[in-house]
């Protein structure tokens, strides 16, 4: 883990000069956050989810969260900017959806030429972000996240592969053309599989989604362990 603190401590300094969207992903890779510099952290950044559960629950919404970690505490004290998914009434999957994608986009339109840097964990079932396992029919699969008009997607996984099956995630378009730098970590013995699957040479991301490292611009996966 250190060495993804470090990576994900220098593209912050090094982008000090340019508005930054910070999208940050739940799970293990919050971890993340225990080790930035707070100097590295001022007015020019926005922080965001990479990735939502819509829950109500703040134990498990993502941005409540976050937003409970002494990082983004000492962070809202300097004066960042955020982009908040949590659920505060009564909204539809699908709204909220809409509502993060507004977000999105209005961040990039005020700032083109900003810098969009994000945090990424890797489930065991191969996931990243909150793009889960959906379907085995391709078209399924790309309509939800392949759409080329779209940079956030709602929709409600099956029951039987996670313990929150509805999410709102940002699709593969917007991972590929969007985010400037990922730091991707992957930890536990039990990952070593999907890492795996991300490395091979062949492969689709219908069957491994965390692939998409792969086709992103400056993507680097760290483990804790040989694979």
């Amino acid at each position: 883990m250190r060495k993804a603190i470090l990576e994900l401590n220098s593209l912050l300094k090094d982008a000090k000069a340019r508005p930054v969207l910070l999208m940050l992903s739940g799970g293990s890779a919050l971890e993340l956050l225990e080790g930035i510099q707070m100097r590295n952290v001022g007015k020019n950044i926005t922080i965001t989810v990479l990735d939502e559960r819509f829950s109500r629950d703040p134990a498990v919404n993502n941005f409540s969260q976050i937003a409970e970690t002494e990082f983004y505490k000492k962070a809202e004290r300097k004066g960042i900017n955020y982009i908040d998914t949590r659920i505060h009434r009564k909204i539809s999957l699908h709204a909220l959806s809409r509502k993060f994608e507004r977000g999105l986009r209005a961040w990039r339109r005020k700032y083109p030429k900003g810098k969009i840097i994000c945090t990424q964990g890797i489930g065991e079932d191969g996931h990243t972000a909150g793009i889960m396992p959906y379907s085995r029919n391709a078209k399924k699969f790309a309509r939800l996240f392949e759409n080329q008009n779209h940079w956030v997607t709602g929709y409600e996984a099956p029951r039987v592969r996670t313990e929150y099956p509805k999410r709102t995630t940002v699709t593969f378009p917007f991972l590929r053309s969007e985010v400037e730098n990922s730091v991707a970590y992957a930890t536990g013995s039990r990952k070593r599989k999907a890492v795996r699957l991300v490395l091979a040479k062949r492969g689709s991301l219908a069957k491994s989604r965390g692939r998409i490292l792969r086709e992103m611009k400056n993507a680097t996966l760290f483990v804790d362990q040989s694979v």
